[in-house]
């Protein structure tokens, strides 16, 4: 849980530094959008840092309200629609294409969703104990669509690497679910964030390592 400005600003540095790593790394073009994740992450905790030092009198109410407005709109509306895209663009199975199309139209669906709320009910950050609440509160029932969005594209992947990160969605999401204050999702994504951009990164290097692996058995073959 991200329970402090040091938590979260140090996170952000983390995972800025991870998701860096991970675009240098070769890859397909179609895999960028999945490899952006750490660096998602990264300005979405920096964010939220930001919003534990104006807690602190850090920083100015002026930009509280932007502030809390770019971690919702990432958190409850750009998610649900980015990672089925992401997913979509690493998947060559054409049957889980199709179910990715399904979760892809639910992630439209619940991130509007949300984002009407938003525009209509203005967010606040309510600092309760250790952890961030945004108030926004979605359609009854919206934490199930959300969890499809998010979790089911990597864990039907043809690519068994990308299981791992599917039930690590799964597990985030259903512990920020558990662990939800007045109806919200809490910030609870700094340890997450970094075990998810770990994932990410692996997967690249292992795609990298195995690319090269190839290369060099076809050279040797063809001399």
């Amino acid at each position: 849980m991200c329970f402090s400005a040091p938590a979260s600003l140090a996170a952000s540095g983390v995972l800025a530094v991870s998701g860096i790593a991970t675009l240098r790394i070769n890859k397909k073009k179609s895999e960028i959008p999945l490899a952006l994740f750490p660096l998602i992450f990264a300005v979405h905790q920096l964010t939220e840092g930001l919003l534990w030092l104006n807690h602190t009198g850090n920083v100015p109410d002026t930009y509280k309200l932007g502030l809390i407005y770019i971690f919702t709109f990432i958190a409850f509306v750009f998610w649900p629609i980015y990672v089925p895209f992401a997913a979509y663009l690493t998947e060559t199975g054409r049957m889980r294409r199709k179910i990715i199309i399904f979760c892809q139209l639910v992630g439209i669906y619940i991130g509007i969703t949300f984002l009407v709320s938003i525009i209509r009910n203005t967010p606040d950050a309510t600092f309760l104990e250790n952890s961030i609440s945004y108030g926004v509160h979605g359609p009854p029932k919206s934490l199930a669509p959300y969890m499809i969005a998010v979790t089911i594209p990597f864990l039907i992947a043809t690519d068994k690497r990308l299981l791992l990160l599917g039930v690590a969605l799964l597990i985030a999401c259903g512990t920020a679910a558990y662990t939800a204050c007045s109806g919200t999702l809490p910030s609870v994504w700094c340890f997450y964030a970094a075990t998810l951009s770990l994932i990410i990164y692996l997967y690249f290097r292992y795609q990298a390592k195995a690319a090269a692996k190839k290369g060099k058995l076809n050279l040797q073959q063809s001399t």
